[in-house]
């Protein structure tokens, strides 16, 4: 198999731009440049061109090898298509239609090309899924860790973006899919190794290794009005809803009974020796929204999540107790909510 030391930065680029073309022609029904794309890949910049009257909504994530991905646990293909969940699912918390990508990439020179094609075909097809493309990027050369680095583009229409910074006390707390199941596979495919890989863990390996996007979710919501403030949970529910009460200046309650049961997560706290609330509320991989709902459009808000097939609960509640998190457990007793979201740098070394 031909690695980049091979055939060299031109031609590795090249073969990334025909993976990228016949991924997203596959999903655009072979539409071959992408509205709003002046110029894509093959000059010094592409050129691009936003719908009028809309807004420019930009996130980026990285990958380092050994910390975001391991290639034991990960396809190519599955690699790429998780770094694009992680982007789509910024601009879902911003109420945002996925447009354009950049794909920067920091690889050994023993890297195999056809391994590489395969994770740059598996990024564009995730990204094509909710209509975006990849419009250029950068290959360099590294000794140590690979990395992967995308920028995604997105647009809402002008003033319309969700933020963290809207809520209001009364409002309803909900949350897609089902938190905490990424973090349990993680942990089963750490611990258990090839053991994880039976079919009795499957929903939970999956849950960490093919997120599933939901921006379809959010551009449904969006025309219902229903919510007012959200955010993105991949470092963890409580730490990510502690940023949103800050960004709002409210407080909020979660409440026990209103967590939807889930065997897979119990079956998997028992097995790891972890509590249940401790996977669901710690740190994670769970690119799900948290959304401060309108108590009077709940129902448009179900209505959305029934159109879209995504499952949804409503956990909780907001109140005027400024950035104060309080956990209601199901024998109505009130404590602080403690559990903190992923930190990059005190989990360094862990």
């Amino acid at each position: 198999m031909p690695t980049l030391r091979e055939v060299g930065e031109l031609e590795a680029i090249a073969r990334l731009g025909r993976a990228y073309a016949r991924a997203g022609a596959g999903a655009r029904g072979g539409e071959p440049d992408g509205e709003g794309v002046v110029l894509g890949i093959g000059d010094d910049a592409a050129l691009l061109r936003p719908a009028p009257g809309r807004d420019l909504a930009a996130t980026t994530d990285a990958f380092v090898e050994g910390r975001h991905y391991v290639p034991w646990a990960f396809t190519p293909r599955e690699t790429g298509a998780r770094l694009a969940h992680a982007n789509l699912s910024d601009l879902a918390a911003m109420a945002a239609v996925p447009r354009w990508a950049l794909l920067s990439l920091g690889l050994r020179a023993d890297h195999d090309i056809d391994l590489l094609v395969e994770l740059g075909h598996g990024l564009a097809q995730a990204l094509a899924a909710d209509g975006a493309r990849v419009v250029g990027g950068n290959v360099a050369a590294v000794t140590g860790a690979e990395w992967l680095s995308l920028t995604l583009l997105g647009e809402t229409p002008r003033g319309r973006a969700w933020t963290r910074a809207g809520a209001h006390p009364g409002d309803l707390l909900a949350v897609t899919g089902f938190p905490g199941r990424a973090a349990a596979g993680l942990l089963l495919a750490s611990r258990l190794g090839a053991a994880a890989q039976g079919a009795e863990w499957r929903t939970l390996l999956d849950a960490w290794r093919l997120p599933r996007s939901r921006v379809r979710l959010a551009l449904t919501l969006a025309e219902t009005g229903a919510i007012t403030a959200a955010i993105d949970i991949s470092d963890g529910l409580a730490g990510n809803l502690a940023r949103l009460c800050e960004a709002s200046g409210v407080g909020a309650e979660l409440e026990e009974a209103m967590w939807p049961r889930d065997p897979e997560l119990e079956r998997a706290g028992e097995t790891l020796g972890i509590d249940p609330d401790r996977l669901r509320l710690g740190p994670s991989d769970d690119y799900e929204l948290l959304l401060a709902v309108n108590p009077e459009r709940r129902e448009a808000c179900e209505e959305a999540a029934r159109r879209t097939d995504t499952p949804l609960a409503f956990v909780g509640c907001l109140n005027q107790a400024s950035n104060v998190v309080v956990r209601v457990g199901k024998d109505a007793s009130r404590r602080p909510l403690a559990v903190e979201g992923y930190d990059h740098f005190t989990a360094a070394g862990s």
